[in-house]
């Protein structure tokens, strides 16, 4: 039986059954992808990892994430993080393209400053040029050389002791923050969510669509932390007051990359889809950070 590490409630058989499974039938990413960073005030720890059904099925896994940076806007001004995550997919044989094409891309515009709106456009634009490609082949299939994602992006920078930034998405990976008193509160969602003057625009699909056209925020939040992430930990988190007080615990204060990408990817039964999150914490030294720190 397999050894988990990192579970909330009963981590299922397949977490403790299913051996390794196959690489996917193209050369593909890593099983797992992680990342520590830090700007002045921020420290960022990401990870993505495959989730037990592609491993099952010996397919790639299909989310990806993209760190950049956004110069300070004057001489006074914070340098910004710019964290973008993709999630392919899953009934398209080359979503994992999409994902990384569609985060990179992003992460790019962002850290040039392109507002979200133009980049998301800029982004759907390139992928469907790919995906155009790809399928313009002999020998191609619509499913299986398919290529589709979801995307979530934030530029955010420390101002007066708050977090101060903006957030843009198409599909259903989500920006929480998770408060200094241990509260997640959902910073991205669609217009039938919440109400319609909260939002810049309404639901949107997948990558690539009509015109790339995204949902986009801004917001000015008190202490704790930040976290971009695809559904295979949102929806759980969502669900589960459970996995939101487990979460809490682990996330108060920033572990070391290995720990943070061994929990992003935590057993639970029914949750076997890819993981990946971008945490982001304050550094330190405001009042409203050391309560975060202190947890």
């Amino acid at each position: 039986m397999r050894e988990v590490f990192y579970s909330i409630g009963n981590p299922g058989r397949a977490a403790l059954e299913l051996p390794d499974g196959a690489p996917g039938s193209r050369s593909g990413p890593a099983d797992l992808e992680l990342s520590a960073a830090a700007l002045p005030g921020i420290l960022i720890r990401a990870a993505t990892t495959r989730g037990l059904l592609h491993r099952r099925h010996g397919t790639s896994r299909q989310d990806a994430f993209a760190l950049s940076r956004r110069a300070a806007p004057g001489m006074n001004g914070e340098a910004s993080v710019v964290a973008v995550v993709c999630d392919g997919v899953g009934q398209f044989g080359r979503s994992d393209e999409a994902a990384v094409l569609v985060s990179r891309c992003l992460a790019d515009l962002g850290a040039d400053g392109v507002p979200w709106p133009e980049a998301f456009a800029s982004a759907n634009d390139q992928l469907r040029k790919a995906a155009d490609e790809v399928l313009a082949t002999e020998d191609s299939d619509a499913i299986g050389d398919g290529m589709a994602t979801t995307a979530v992006a934030v530029a955010v920078h420390r101002e007066a002791g708050k977090w101060a930034g903006s957030a843009a998405w198409i599909g259903d990976s989500t920006v929480w923050h998770l408060s200094a008193d241990r509260k997640w509160a959902l910073l991205t969602t669609t217009s039938e969510e919440e109400p319609e003057d909260f939002y810049h625009s309404s639901a949107v699909r997948p990558m690539p669509s009509a015109d790339g056209a995204c949902s986009h925020r801004e917001f000015q939040l008190d202490g704790g932390a930040l976290f971009v992430m695809s559904d295979g930990v949102s929806n759980p988190l969502k669900w589960s007051s459970e996995v939101q007080e487990v979460l809490a615990d682990w996330w108060m204060r920033p572990p070391d990359a290995i720990t943070f990408a061994a929990q992003v990817g935590f057993a639970r039964k029914a949750h076997v889809d890819d993981r990946t999150v971008i945490g982001i914490w304050p550094a330190g030294g405001d009042a409203d950070d050391d309560d975060c720190q202190q947890g």
